[in-house]
């Protein structure tokens, strides 16, 4: 049984004190360790680490040819899991992931003996499986022993990565800024976000995708890869074109990664290979991921991807990087949107205030009447009419009026007690706010001419109105009066009136249709086909579909 050296306790008296490290240097067994048992330690490494342990700032000791090491309890965390087996340790086993960086430094100071600072030196450090980009201000100090050579190096130093990652943030948002300044349009701010972001934080892959609208896929927005520069980001490259506009499965991001997104959650995988909900990334290749949901008031509405192929520790900097990114692109994006939408309205107003402007002007200029207060009345009833049509696509925000809406306007005052009086049928036609003007005027037209001597002249009279959409994308309406009693003209031709005139004039050089009238000895027949696809792209779009309107039998 081997039995330690009996040291007295004043040659100890370096390791005095209460804290962690004092402790465990005095338990640990240094019998078999190349610096041999505390009590037989040089007076110069006994000083140094007297000071060591007494300091409050992380200090450690690297002595002897292997540069072993010592240090004190604020020193202890820097290492991470490799404490306590750093204690005694040669710091090449130690610092392996570093010795590139730092044994240049340790060999300078040896042969020169003069001190070396360093201030935010970049440290890739693998503690914890992953890599870490840390950042340090440390110094290192020769020890002589008692020979006047160096013995050893007295370390002291603190980590400034937070410090670091902060300013480099900074001056990366200002620099995003600056170019979402020259982003005219939605998509260049979208590629110039992702492209600035991925070589900022040297990731091999940025994704951005938007929820797609059955909300059973992702869009594919953007894609940037490590091999496009960022100031080449308008160059979009194989790797982007073939997968931007690409919807993709949810599933396809990972079920872990979406379950998280969809809780409104960021995803941190540090190392995908060891994480038990990360296997469909594995086999996609990727290493490490960030996944920051992009979200709105309705919930999800996209998320920023970045994949790296090996594993790597993603740091609180790297993800309020993306959330500040997605914000300020957002925020961009919506004023680029915002500044279209105003111009398009005025664009808007002028286009609808002309065609108001021009429909008034026929109007007053095609009416004729036998007394002033009979042109008045006239050109009250035709303006209250497209009036009329104006309250409606307001009510409906200038979008779509459906063609039962005006028609139920349009007739709902001859309808009187009679339910019957006026019958509609037909599939549901949503007409956009051109064609809507120009509808409400025939409609009007048609109804004035029954009240003056058609079907609503007496309260007998019946009106049956139908209408159809063919295969060809035609509108075909049909408007059949059945007059009580003897007709105010003889059956034949309809006479070319201002009715006639003006019916003809918007469905024929209007809507591009055709006009077909004629006085049944039951009353009047019109029937009118308007070309929807024609009329829809020159008025911004038409649409129907197999619906019956309100107030069809």
């Amino acid at each position: 049984m081997r039995h330690r050296e009996i040291v007295p306790s004043d040659q100890l008296s370096f390791l005095a004190g209460g804290s962690e490290m004092a402790r465990m240097i005095r338990e640990h067994d240094w019998s078999t360790h190349p610096f041999g048992p505390p009590g037989t330690w040089p007076q110069s490494l006994r000083s140094a680490l007297s000071i060591c342990l007494h300091s409050a700032f992380p200090t450690s000791i690297y002595w002897g040819p292997e540069l072993r090491l010592l240090y004190n309890d604020a020193w202890a965390p820097i290492p991470g899991p490799r404490h306590p087996a750093a204690l005694g340790a040669p710091a090449r086993e130690v610092w392996a992931d570093i010795w590139h960086v730092i044994e240049p430094q340790f060999s300078e100071l040896l042969a020169t003996g003069e001190g070396i600072f360093v201030e935010n030196q970049m440290l890739p450090m693998r503690r914890y499986g992953a890599l870490e980009t840390t950042y340090w201000n440390y110094s290192f100090t020769a020890i002589r022993g008692e020979d006047g050579t160096i013995a050893g190096i007295f370390n002291s130093g603190n980590e400034t990565t937070a410090h670091v990652l902060q300013q480099r943030q900074m001056r990366f948002l200002l620099e995003l800024g600056e170019h979402l300044r020259s982003s005219q349009d939605p998509a260049t701010a979208r590629r110039t976000a992702t492209g600035l972001l991925g070589a900022y934080l040297e990731v091999d892959r940025v994704v951005l995708a938007e929820t797609a609208d059955d909300a059973e896929g992702f869009a594919i927005v953007e894609v940037w890869t490590a091999d496009q520069r960022a100031d080449q980001v308008a160059d979009q490259g194989a790797d982007q074109a073939a997968s931007a506009g690409h919807v993709a499965a949810l599933a396809a991001f990972g079920g872990h990664v979406l379950h998280e997104l969809r809780a409104g959650r960021v995803v941190r995988i540090d190392n995908v290979a060891t994480h038990p909900e990360a296997g469909d990334l594995r086999a996609k290749g990727v290493g490490a991921v960030v996944a920051v949901p992009w979200l709105d008031s309705e919930g999800l509405s996209g998320a920023l991807l970045l994949h790296v192929r090996e594993p790597r520790a993603w740091n609180e900097f790297d993800v309020t990087t993306v959330k500040e990114l997605l914000e300020r692109t957002g925020n961009w994006i919506q004023r680029i949107r915002a500044a279209e939408r105003e111009r398009i309205m005025v664009r808007e107003v002028d286009h609808r205030a002309r065609n108001v402007l021009a429909v008034a002007q026929s109007l007053v200029r095609l009416t004729s009447a036998d007394d002033l207060e009979a042109y008045r009345d006239k050109v009250e009833a035709r303006m209250g009419a497209l009036a009329g049509a104006h309250a409606l696509l307001a009510s409906k925000k200038w979008k779509t009026v459906e063609l039962s809406a005006l028609l139920e306007q349009e007739l709902a005052p001859f309808r009187g007690g009679a339910p019957d009086r006026v019958l509609t049928d037909g599939p549901r036609v949503a007409l956009p706010p051109d064609l809507t003007q120009n509808v409400a005027l025939l409609l009007h037209e048609l109804a004035t001419n029954a009240a003056k001597h058609g079907a609503f002249r007496t309260e007998q009279g019946r009106l049956a109105v139908t209408w159809e959409v063919d295969r060809a994308g035609n509108l075909r309406f049909a408007w059949s009066e059945t007059v009580h009693g003897q007709l105010s003209r003889p059956p034949g031709a309809v006479e070319a009136g201002f009715g006639t005139r003006l019916l003809d004039r918007v469905v024929r050089n209007q809507l591009g249709g055709t006009l077909d009238q004629e006085l049944t000895p039951s009353g009047l027949r019109c029937r009118i086909e308007i070309p929807l696809a024609k009329a829809g792209r020159e008025a911004g779009g038409a649409k129907a579909s197999r619906t019956r309107p309100p107030g069809a039998p």
